[in-house]
């Protein structure tokens, strides 16, 4: 040992300065040191809503498997646990000692379906609150009869105008919110720019025209398949965050004035997680009043779906014949054209109704984000 210091002594001899310096970089760290360690005891750790949120999760999680006669079931599907009961079982400390805000409250919600549960924790404190991504649409956009914005229609809210504030951040690609549903789920279509690639409606060969233009019906169609194989192959790891819906593949004619979408809810394809757009829908987003046909060049008109890069399918064909299917032109009329013409595929997806807001305002430059 006393070698050592010997050595030590010898590397700074002559040197105060090297010494000082030494000496005041270790008792700066022990300092720090000593302020994380009585802060730590004071305050303790405090960690992000976010974080609080799964940690309140998890011990509501551990507090129904101690307690299994309070889980939800068949005949009580949903059920609330309050923060308190967790705090005073100590299933986890007071929620003060996690985070800054001391005026914090939650509960817990616990849902049962198909025999699995779901555990979700809304927070509500001074500086933050737990909220569904569809209780912020309804908040941002007060349900108007004039403007851009969410209308009442059909037992629906449904984004009408020019630009709405309707763009969502998902899975790496920019959507817009088509509509809020009768449950709360939210149907969105894929932006132009993200729907890259170009296909046929379909192509099979067609015994009234006598060539392969397609046939138009589309549980049979290409289209169909394709845009299960995109789901499959892109959006499938997301499933945490969409539903399924009804697919309404009805089909109509060029001067039907229908927008309740009677004609093609008439024919569904039942739980499914991607679709096209049927054509009601992109007649109801024009707030032309003149837009009153399915072929209304007036459609055009004060509508967000209204696309000059590129045609588009519709999910919807015409009835007048066996092998025609709508599409939305580049000047943004909808037009009946052969199944094996080229267009774009929009996918409309639906997000559940349960999805939780993150960030952003839906405009395009700072779109709203989920988690």
């Amino acid at each position: 040992m006393g070698t050592i210091i010997e050595k030590i002594k010898n590397i700074f001899k002559g040197n105060n300065q090297k010494v000082i310096f030494l000496a005041s970089a270790v008792l700066v760290m022990v300092l720090i040191i000593i302020t994380i360690v009585v802060a730590t005891k004071i305050v303790g750790v405090k960690v992000s809503y976010e974080i609080l949120e799964q940690k309140l999760e998890n011990a509501t999680h551990k507090y129904l498997s101690e307690n299994p006669l309070e889980l939800p079931n068949e005949d009580k599907s949903t059920i609330v646990v309050n923060a308190n009961t967790l705090v005073e079982k100590k299933y986890i400390k007071e929620l003060k000692k996690y985070v800054k805000d001391s005026s914090c409250t939650a509960n817990i919600v616990v849902d049962y379906l198909n025999n699995d549960y779901k555990y979700q924790a809304y927070l509500t404190c001074n500086d933050f609150k737990t909220q569904k991504l569809v209780d912020t649409l309804k908040n941002n956009n007060k349900v108007s009869s004039t403007g851009e914005g969410l209308y009442e229609m059909n037992g629906e809210l449904v984004y009408r105008g020019e630009n709405p504030n309707n763009y969502v951040n998902f899975a790496d690609r920019i959507w817009r919110i088509v509509k809020i549903d009768n449950n709360g789920n939210i149907k969105m279509i894929i932006s132009t720019e993200k729907a890259e690639i170009i296909e046929e409606w379909d192509n099979r060969y067609n015994t009234e025209k006598k060539s392969a233009k397609g046939i138009n019906n589309f549980l049979l169609s290409r289209a169909f398949t394709n845009i299960q194989n995109f789901y499959n192959n892109k959006l499938s790891g997301n499933n945490k965050y969409l539903t399924t819906y009804d697919l309404c593949v009805g089909k109509r004619l060029e001067d039907s004035t229908d927008k309740s979408g009677a004609l093609e809810c008439s024919e569904k394809i039942e739980n499914q997680y991607i679709g096209l757009l049927p054509i009601y829908d992109y007649l109801n987003a024009s707030l032309d009043g003149l837009c009153q046909t399915t072929i209304s060049k007036e459609c055009q008109n004060y509508n967000y779906l209204t696309n000059n890069k590129n045609k588009w399918w519709t999910m919807t064909a015409d009835s007048k014949n066996t092998h025609d299917a709508f599409y939305i032109s580049l000047k943004g009329v909808a037009e009946s054209e052969y199944a094996n013409t080229n267009a774009q595929n929009r996918y409309v997806v639906a997000l559940k109704s349960d999805v939780l807001f993150k960030s952003g305002n839906g405009t395009s430059k700072n779109p709203y984000q989920i988690r």
